[in-house]
């Protein structure tokens, strides 16, 4: 076998990094044997009470180079980008500069005709009836304010009031964030969010920019399904940053302990709206979709495991995260890929199971 063969497998075993007695083990081989099967590549952290128990790096960040992932690799989140939104909209509600019940044209008087009513609550929890956006959406660049103007559109065969996950609602909602705040999405996130938590591995994909230790995604839409045969194509291009707080975040695996750590002593919003807003249920339908009831940032999931757990996923080809917590921040379980070979809700629920 080559020399490159047997580098890979030195950086890889490097990478491998338990902390602790049988439960983190049992993660190792867990994760080691569906490395070996082809069906993950990513980073893996399990903390309890802030303390990292598990850190578990396997594959590629970079399949054309061989580049390792390793534990300061970046990752493109996806939807996790929706909890630091909901965060950024919680904090100007508690400085009164924002109020769920009001109505985002008052903010946003742009907006369609039909599409008055919708409120900052509708938006948050997908429940503003709101279309989809289209696949061209993404494939040439839009600021929030034109993604707003292009593709805000009321969905007419939906009925209002019903939840519908989509993009649009969180780039609805960055959009009333730059207007009530007049600053940037990207400088917001820094000033209210990464400075003060000490996030420097964190931040908003910009195309312009050469983003160090950003991962490359692939993809083959096995899910969990698959082997080593099944190739991984390179992700399509697409404008990352047209998500906006959708989407377009980047961070570690170590940087979203601190944000859970910040959640769990308060530092970002007060104990009052952790409890009432982040931590409860904001509707009463039990989504199978999400796997759980619409908090502020998370779905409340009291039905797959023994015990209720906060969740928070995202997808973007390639780019998949799982952030899955019990309610008071204590036991988090984050893993962040590259690819989509693997079946992340399995797989986090084993490991949050493991980690007892």
């Amino acid at each position: 076998m080559s020399f490159l063969f047997w580098y890979r497998m030195l950086v890889v075993g490097l990478m491998v990094l338990p902390v602790g007695g049988y439960a983190q083990g049992s993660i190792a081989r867990l994760l080691l044997v569906e490395y070996e099967a082809g069906r993950f590549s990513g980073t893996v952290l399990v903390a309890h009470e802030g303390r990292p128990t598990t850190r578990i790096s396997y594959g590629l960040a970079n399949r054309q180079f061989a580049v390792p992932i390793g534990p300061d690799t970046r990752f493109p989140i996806a939807s996790l980008s929706k909890t630091f939104t909901a965060i950024l909209v919680l904090q100007l509600v508690e400085q009164n500069q924002l109020r769920l019940s009001s109505k985002v044209a008052a903010y946003l008087p742009e907006l369609p005709v039909n599409c008055q009513y919708i409120t900052l609550l509708d938006l948050l929890t997908h429940h503003s009836g709101l279309r989809n956006e289209p696949q061209d959406a993404y494939a040439a660049p839009y600021s929030p304010a034109q993604y707003v103007s292009r593709f805000v559109r009321r969905d007419e065969a939906r009925r209002p009031g019903t939840f519908h996950y989509n993009n649009v609602d969180y780039v609805v909602l960055t959009r009333v964030l730059e207007v009530v705040t007049q600053q940037p999405f990207a400088r917001l996130l820094q000033a209210r969010i990464f400075t003060p938590l000490g996030m420097h591995d964190s931040g908003v994909v910009q195309e312009e920019r050469v983003i160090p230790r950003l991962v490359y995604g692939y993809h083959n839409y096995t899910f969990g399904a698959g082997t080593t045969r099944d190739t991984l194509r390179n992700d399509a291009p697409r404008y990352l940053s047209n998500y906006a707080g959708a989407g377009a975040l980047y961070s570690t695996a170590a940087d979203l302990l601190r944000l859970t750590e910040a959640l769990r002593h308060h530092t970002l919003l007060s104990a009052a709206t952790t409890a009432a807003l982040v931590r409860q249920p904001q509707q009463s339908a039990f989504i199978d979709y999400a796997r759980g009831y619409p908090t502020i940032g998370f779905y409340y999931n009291d039905k797959t495991l023994p015990r209720p757990v906060l969740e928070r996923r995202g997808s973007i080809e390639g780019f998949n995260s799982v952030l899955l917590t019990d309610p008071e921040f204590r036991r988090v379980v984050l893993i962040l890929t590259n690819t989509d070979a693997a079946d992340l809700e399995v797989l986090a629920d084993k490991i949050y199971k493991a980690a007892r």
